[in-house]
C-alpha cells in the first residue's frame, strides 16, 4: 500500500471499531473492575496513539515511520484484545445446569 494511502485505510477499516470500543469502555469499569479496566484502556489508548501517529506520518508521507507505528499499534491492539478476551472468560456469568 502507498504511504499517502494508509490514513485512507485507517479510516476505513479501523475508525468505527475504535470508536465503538471507546464508547462502550465505561460498561467494562463496572463488570471488570478499575484496575482490570485500566489495563484494557492502557494498551488500547497506546495503540490507538500510535494508529494516529500512523495517520499523520502518512499524510506527510514517512515511509518507515508509518511502518514502525503500524507495527507498534498492532502489538498495542492485540495486547488490549487479548486482555479483554481474558476478563470476558474470566468474568463471564457460570450457567448452572437445570
Amino acid at each position: 500500500m502507498p504511504v499517502y494511502e494508509a490514513r485512507f485505510e485507517i479510516d476505513r477499516l479501523l475508525r468505527e471499531d475504535l470508536n465503538n470500543f471507546a464508547n462502550a469502555r465505561e460498561s467494562m469499569k463496572h463488570v471488570f473492575g478499575l484496575q482490570n479496566y485500566a489495563e484494557v484502556m492502557s494498551a488500547f489508548a497506546a495503540g490507538e496513539r500510535y494508529i494516529n501517529r500512523v495517520w499523520s506520518a502518512s499524510t506527510d508521507g514517512y515511509v518507515d515511520e508509518v511502518r514502525n507505528y503500524l507495527d507498534r499499534a498492532t502489538q498495542q491492539f492485540r495486547e488490549a484484545r487479548a486482555l479483554f478476551a481474558e476478563l470476558q472468560q474470566q468474568y463471564q456469568p457460570t450457567i448452572s445446569p437445570a
